[in-house]
């Protein structure tokens, strides 16, 4: 954990000195200019063991704005630094070719600040626009009829990602009215300290067949038995190494791995949760993380976890790190795996294209 904390705080103070050094730059060279923008660049990059000092001795209020300012720079720094790489670049290739570069340092340094700001607000908006995704899959393990699940992933709820935006989501599950609701893990944060509260939200919509929920690795982050409490009030089955027969379907669920190294017992094992499923099933795995185990018979697994990258370009590093897209992917076996971009946001509070997301799936009858 300290080696990790290490090189984040590493990585993210090397982003200030790139941002602040823009400054230097420009600006006519001052003592107080220099001294100020060291003082900026110590607290903006330790800003976010701030919020967690302020969350554990539970001020509330406190944690709330501190959060809500950290993190909201964290999104405009990277923004400012993508933005700043990508106009580096342009220079380095007019040097290079022997082209007048248009713009000096001072239009320069505006023009990233200007542009990251955009971006940033535009990610502020698209970040509160859940939008419902809806897939339809037949297939003959069903005798007749649909059944139709609501997936919801990464909704992140604690000190940023509150009632307001819970109320958004469960005013989606309204609209689409699902049979059964699935959370595929993250559904709380590490962070937060009323999730009681949050909990009776979720009373203002009741599947007909019920809400079942798998952890994802925020649910040890914030504390297991603080999740699990919190997931069982708000009306979801946990399914931890386990299945369930739900309507005319199977059910399966499992922890995440995040519970191997937050020393928590891990019920991993797929085989063993299948054991009352048969080849006639439809089985539908819950599994937080978008990683497919070729030995798993399952029809279709839902997953998470990614965001859809959040802030682009942030997708393709996902993609190379889980070998997974986002959306519904046919596997080479039949098999099919369904990963969403989640409805929340996790550190800056914005996203860029990568809208938030309720997922509804229609499974449908099919003749053999």
């Amino acid at each position: 954990m300290s080696i990790f904390l290490s090189l984040a705080l590493l990585i993210y103070g090397s982003m200030h000195l790139y941002a602040l050094s823009k400054m230097w730059m420009t600006f006519p060279h001052s003592y107080g200019l220099g001294l100020a923008l060291i003082l900026a660049g110590i607290v903006l990059t330790f800003s976010p063991l701030l919020v967690w000092f302020l969350e554990r001795h539970s001020w509330h209020r406190a944690t709330t704005a501190t959060a809500w300012v950290s993190y909201s720079w964290m999104g405009y720094l990277f923004l400012f630094l993508c933005i700043g790489l990508l106009l580096d670049l342009g220079h380095a290739l007019a040097t290079l070719l022997n082209f007048n570069w248009p713009l000096s340092q001072a239009m320069s340094l505006r023009t990233v600040s200007l542009l990251a700001l955009a971006m940033l607000g535009y990610g502020f908006v698209e970040a509160r626009q859940i939008q419902v995704e809806e897939i339809h899959i037949t297939t003959p393990k069903l005798a007749t009829g649909h059944i139709t699940i609501a997936q919801l992933s990464d909704l992140h709820l604690g000190i940023m990602m509150g009632e307001e935006f819970l109320d958004r989501v469960i005013a989606k599950l309204r609209e689409i009215k699902p049979d059964i609701i699935v959370a595929t893990g993250d559904i709380v944060d590490g962070q937060g300290d009323d999730l009681d509260a949050l909990a009776r939200h979720f009373q203002a919509y009741t599947p007909p067949l019920g809400a079942y929920a798998v952890t994802g690795n925020h649910e040890y982050y914030a504390g297991l038995e603080n999740s699990l409490r919190f997931l069982r009030r708000a009306g979801f089955n946990v399914l931890r190494g386990e299945s369930v027969k739900v309507g005319s379907i199977v059910l399966v669920g499992v922890d995440d791995p995040a519970a191997m190294s937050s020393r928590q017992q891990a019920r991993l094992d797929t085989a063993k949760a299948l054991d009352s499923a048969t080849t006639n099933d439809f089985i539908v795995l819950l599994k937080h993380q978008p990683v497919v185990d070729s030995d798993t018979p399952f029809d279709l697994q839902l997953s998470g976890h990614t965001h859809g990258g959040q802030i682009f370009p942030f997708i393709y590093l996902t993609r190379l790190a889980y070998r997974a897209h986002t959306g519904l992917t046919e596997l080479a076996d039949g098999r099919r795996l369904y990963v969403s971009r989640g409805a929340g946001t996790w550190g800056p509070p914005i996203r860029l294209f990568a809208a938030p997301e309720v997922t509804l799936i229609t499974i449908e009858s099919r003749d053999k």
